[in-house]
């Protein structure tokens, strides 16, 4: 059962990158600010290698998550499926915040533009039409790496939760109480 439900988690990280209305394609990033105070923020996933069980984000290089996650590589990544009652926790390091120009190019004119506003994300302005934009781009493809995946299915009569933790070896998994 462990196997697939392991198996289960990536296919539905594989189907949320394509399907816009998935419930894993909009997850929670959780990072620690300088100061160890938590931050959690909505983001959206790009990618997912199961290969490697990495997942992609993308981010303007201005923004606090970014600041953060430079002072301290480790995140938590919260999925929340509300149909099957299902949650999963990927404690993950961030490997990469590279720009990529190939990338940014892709993105559709509406989304480049998220990505060259002149000020930074999170920066006041004195209304919503005072947003203004420059040439120079700001993109940020980053990577996280899990280290290790906590899901809890919530059902009758016994809900089921199992930790997957990463090692030299694989995946070694543990049954937990839920």
């Amino acid at each position: 059962m462990e196997h697939e439900i392991f198996k289960g988690c990536q296919l539905e990280w594989i189907k949320a990158k394509t399907k816009k209305n998935h419930s894993f394609r909009y997850f929670v990033l959780g990072t620690s600010d300088p100061q160890g105070s938590p931050e959690l923020r909505t983001v959206v996933l790009r990618g997912f290698d199961a290969g490697k069980m990495q997942f992609v984000v993308y981010t303007d290089a201005r923004t606090a998550k970014l600041k953060s996650l430079e002072s301290n590589p480790v995140a938590e990544l919260l999925f929340y499926h509300g149909p099957r009652l299902t949650q999963i926790r990927v404690k993950a390091q961030l490997v990469s915040a590279a720009p990529d120009d190939e990338l940014f190019k892709q993105q559709h004119e509406g989304a480049q533009k998220d990505y060259t506003t002149a000020l930074p994300p999170g920066a006041v302005i004195k209304g919503i039409d005072q947003v203004s934009y420059t040439t120079e781009n700001h993109f940020r493809k980053l990577i996280f790496q899990a280290e290790s995946i906590e899901y809890l299915k919530l059902k009758r009569p016994n809900h089921i939760r199992l930790r997957f933790q990463k090692t030299d070896q694989g995946w070694e998994t543990n049954y937990l109480t839920p």
